[in-house]
Order: structure tokens, then C-alpha cells, then sequence
């Protein structure tokens, strides 16, 4: 293997696998770790995040606040960065690798993979470019996505055209989110696939409309495709992860995909500027990598982690967010999030003119509940609700103009009891 070095990238004798003790500790830290959070603690969880909670925080699903975990972790990262950055980054190499090491293995464990199947990013369009900018193409073959993506890989895409001149297609897969069904968006999509079909795109969770994809059962469509074809002209299949990602209880099996994308800076309340790609191999030849590794170059999770310096003590916490996840339960996390977004959407129904655009059926949905008030301008009444102390957002993407909230895990009913009231005013 071709190992991707600047200045030879270590010392000689520096060379030591990731799986080896550390030359050098981290410091240990005193502040508050999450040792006491059990599964399903949500209060305990409230208490880990420095969040100013006289406000109903409804739009984390932007970017996360750093909990306790996560703060100590940079932290005590930092120290040792600052300390002595030269022995750490260039003299103490197996340290940097071994945190990186660390990050995958959590992460594995979350997904249920080997850690060279996961790469590490710094955010969900860092990932999507990687894929979509070094997925293999032949002269000839297609892109096929949708028109419900989000701007970023739009604009990954058209990159990706004006660079080599590759085919994009794009799908409809319904045409009312709210009336969305399975057979709707699979007949769709099974009717799309072309004989020149190479890559198929997907959103797992629309961020316009907050529509959930069977991505397991694309997948399984997309199988069923590929037993026809060879191994140049098998359909490539990677999905965007992030607005499920710490939402839905799936393991990375049950999504049949060749590449999964996602930040963790949201749902999974990672540091701010981290991602994983993760794939089905360890070894997997059909994407090129677009840059240089800083790490040790042997397998997908470490060729495809973007070289150059990075913010290191974000991404080497990063693992203290899977860490946090799987301490609460990926089952219990997923009822939770569902749980909070159905009785939202209970309430909702109850006020005169409010149309839900979002699913009701948690099979269509995940952790947002769009919606819009007839004859009310969405930006006006985001507006409302945040001068009243409860945080939300609105956006005009694929559905049209919407008022964006997302009950999680850092939520009450009371909560959502709240901004009711306050947009009951109002109808």
C-alpha cells in the first residue's frame, strides 16, 4: 500500500499501528462526564448541554450544542495540542492515528460495521462531495437522484458535470409530502433505473418536507437490479444520512447501500465540524479519493479521512457522541424522537388553518414536523415563536414554504405544549 506522507509523514520507528497504547495520555479531566447517564435518561441528558433552556430549543437539528462528554474531550485534546503541538502531530504520530482509531471504532459500533469501513469528514457536504466527486464512472453512465436533495449536492452534482461532463437525472418521488406512501416512492424510483444507471442518490430524511425514504427497501431494489449486471455496470447506491443519523434505530446493514454520508454535529450531538462516510467494504474500489490522507492510508476508513491539519480535538471527540448514543439506547432514542413528533403533530391538527406537510406515519417520517398556517407568512411566524422564546425555523425548499420544528431528545411535552399555546394565538 501507498503511503500518502508529507515530510515521510512520520519519524523513523514512528510507524505504530492504531491499535497500540499511546505514547502520551490524554490529561485527565474534571469536568462532569456523562457516567451517571442510564438508557432513556432524558432529564440527566438535558443536564449534560449548556443550553439556555428558558428558550424550547426546536431547531438543534441545525447544529448541536456541545454537551459535557464532548466539551471535556476537546478540552483535554486541546491541552495536549497546545502543550507540545510538533510531539503530538509529527514526533507522537500513533497518538493522532489512535484517536482517529478510537472515532471509528465507536462509531462501528454504532453502526454495526468494522472500523475501516468508516471515514472521517467534517461534515455531511464534505462526505457528499467526496462521493459524489470520486464515485467511478464510465463514458456513458448516469447519476440518478432526485429533485427533493438538498442544495449541496445539487451543487456537488453540477460540479461534477462541469468537471467531466457526467450524466445527472433527476426523479420525483411524489408529488404531496403529506400523502407520500412506500409504493408510491419504490414504483417511482424502480421506474426510473436505466440500463445506464451507474450511481443512485438518495436523501434519507428530506429536509424541505421532513419525508422519511425505505432506504432499506431501495436498497433492496437496487439488488434485485444489480444480480442482472456486471461488476462495471452494478448500480452504485449512497445515501445522505444526516437528518436520520442519531434519529432512526438501523443498523448500516439494514440500509443495503454501498455508502452512507453523514455530519455528526447534529442528531448525534457530535462536535461541530465532524462526519463519517461510512461503506459496505473495507477495501472498496469504486470511488477515487479526491485528496491526500493524513492518516495511514491501508483502508477506505483511513484513505478517505481528508488530509490536511484539521480542528483535531473536535474530530478525536467526536467518539464521546456515539459513546453517549449508545449509553441511552438506539431503540429508546428513536421511541423518543418519534414519540415527542407524533404528539406534535396531535396538537397541531387541533389549530384552525394548520396544514401538516409532514408525514404522520413514522414509517414516512423521522424527527421533524413541518408545517404552515394558511394565510400566515412562514417567515413571519417563525419570527413570532422565537420572540417568544421558542426556537424554530423556516425554510421554501421542495414543499414550498414551511415552519420547521424537530422535537428531540433535549425537548419536553411541556414544551411542545408551549409553542401551541403560543400559535393558538395566532389562529
Amino acid at each position: 500500500m501507498i503511503q500518502n506522507t508529507r515530510r515521510d509523514f512520520i519519524k523513523a520507528g514512528g510507524l505504530v499501528g492504531a491499535g497500540l497504547t499511546l505514547a502520551a495520555s490524554v490529561p485527565a479531566t474534571a469536568t462532569p462526564q456523562s457516567d451517571t447517564l442510564r438508557r432513556g435518561d432524558w432529564q440527566r441528558l438535558r443536564q449534560l448541554f449548556p443550553l439556555d433552556y428558558r428558550y424550547a430549543h426546536f431547531a438543534n437539528f441545525l447544529v448541536s450544542a456541545h454537551c459535557e462528554p464532548i466539551r471535556a474531550a476537546i478540552e483535554a485534546h486541546r491541552a495536549r495540542l497546545d502543550g507540545n503541538p510538533a510531539q503530538v502531530m509529527d514526533y507522537d504520530r500513533q497518538e493522532v492515528w489512535q484517536h482517529e482509531h478510537e472515532v471509528r471504532t465507536q462509531a462501528a459500533r454504532y453502526l454495526g460495521v468494522a472500523p475501516g469501513q468508516i471515514a472521517l469528514t467534517g461534515s455531511t457536504t464534505e462526505g457528499l462531495n467526496i462521493f459524489y466527486g470520486g464515485v467511478r464512472l464510465k463514458p456513458g453512465q448516469e447519476i440518478l437522484t432526485t429533485v427533493h436533495e438538498h442544495y449541496s449536492v445539487r451543487y456537488a452534482l453540477q460540479y461534477r458535470t462541469e468537471r467531466d461532463g457526467a450524466g445527472v437525472r433527476k426523479l420525483r418521488l411524489f408529488e404531496d409530502p403529506r400523502q407520500a406512501s412506500e409504493d408510491e416512492i419504490l414504483t417511482r424510483i424502480a421506474q426510473g433505473i436505466r440500463p445506464e444507471t451507474r450511481v443512485l442518490g438518495m436523501t434519507w430524511v428530506h429536509s424541505g418536507s421532513g419525508v422519511k425514504l425505505p432506504i432499506g427497501k431501495i436498497g433492496e431494489l437496487v439488488k434485485e437490479t444489480n444480480r442482472e449486471r456486471g461488476p462495471d455496470e452494478r448500480i452504485i447506491y449512497g445515501i445522505d444520512g444526516v437528518h436520520g443519523f442519531g434519529v432512526e434505530n438501523l443498523d448500516f446493514a439494514a440500509m443495503n447501500c454501498d455508502f452512507f454520508i453523514s455530519g455528526t454535529h447534529k442528531w448525534m450531538f457530535g462536535p461541530r465540524g465532524t462526519g463519517i462516510i461510512c461503506a459496505a467494504s473495507e477495501h472498496t474500489r469504486d470511488l477515487v479519493p479526491l485528496g491526500a490522507t493524513f492518516s495511514q492510508n491501508q483502508n477506505f476508513g483511513t484513505t478517505f479521512t481528508p488530509g490536511g491539519y484539521q480542528a483535531f480535538e473536535h474530530r478525536w471527540a467526536a467518539s464521546k457522541a456515539f459513546e453517549l448514543h449508545l449509553q441511552l439506547g438506539k431503540d429508546a432514542v428513536q421511541q423518543r424522537i418519534h414519540g415527542l413528533n407524533h404528539y406534535l403533530k396531535q396538537q397541531l391538527q387541533t389549530l384552525k388553518g394548520v396544514e401538516l406537510v409532514t408525514p404522520s406515519s413514522s414509517a414516512l417520517s423521522a424527527g421533524f414536523t413541518f408545517f404552515r398556517i394558511a394565510g400566515q407568512d412562514d417567515e413571519a411566524l417563525a419570527a413570532y415563536l422565537i420572540q417568544n422564546r421558542v426556537m424554530v425555523d423556516s425554510v421554501s425548499r421542495d414543499a414550498g414554504p414551511v415552519v420547521r420544528m424537530a422535537p428531540g431528545l433535549l425537548n419536553t411535552e411541556a414544551e411542545v405544549d408551549r409553542a401551541i399555546r403560543l400559535l393558538a394565538a395566532r389562529t
